[in-house]
């Protein structure tokens, strides 16, 4: 069995970006679990785990989803937080173009979800309200803007393996949209 999801990636410039926020969001020396550059990716669907042999077969009906499916663009917008900014879980970037593309894609992928699919790349997740008052102060004082627009030109399915430093994800498939 491995754990494993489909995703697409942003740009080297974007995550850049997003690492120098990152940095600046990790004065307030909060009690969260930062993304670091190389994870950066924005979720449509987590698999949990499934039979390794399955994922030819996935990769397969990824291929077919990215041959009917056109590469798109999408922008950054503002950083948010699950469930809210008051006792946050998760924080994240919000998206603000783009996102009736990445909603068809994950409807097209199928969920289990009860809730609505919200685009987003999260950038921490918080393990204790530990200065976390600090946290949403330099959050709602940093104002983020994309680099530019972000070329969506592939789906990746990842294998996410856990371990005590945190998640290391491998691309198992990557699937061109069309142009």
């Amino acid at each position: 069995m491995i754990r494993a999801f489909i995703a697409v990636e942003i740009d080297p410039p974007n995550k850049q970006k997003l690492s120098q926020l990152i940095s600046k969001l990790k004065q307030a020396d909060a009690d969260v679990k930062w993304v670091n550059e190389n994870q950066m990716h924005l979720t449509l669907k987590f698999l949990g785990d499934i039979e390794e042999k399955r994922v030819p077969e996935i990769s397969a009906a990824l291929k077919s989803m990215a041959d009917n499916t056109s590469a798109f663009n999408i922008h950054l917008s503002e950083i948010g937080a699950f469930p809210n900014m008051h006792k946050p879980r998760v924080i994240w970037i919000g998206i603000d173009k783009g996102v009736e593309n990445l909603k068809n894609l994950a409807s097209q992928l199928g969920t289990q979800e009860k809730r609505e699919f919200k685009p987003h790349l999260t950038l921490a997740r918080v393990k204790s309200l530990k200065n976390i008052s600090q946290l949403t102060k330099l959050i709602t004082e940093t104002p983020f803007q994309s680099q530019g627009n972000i070329p969506i030109t592939k789906l990746i399915l990842f294998q996410s393996t856990l371990t005590p430093k945190g998640a290391i994800y491998t691309a198992l498939a990557k699937l061109i949209l069309q142009k």
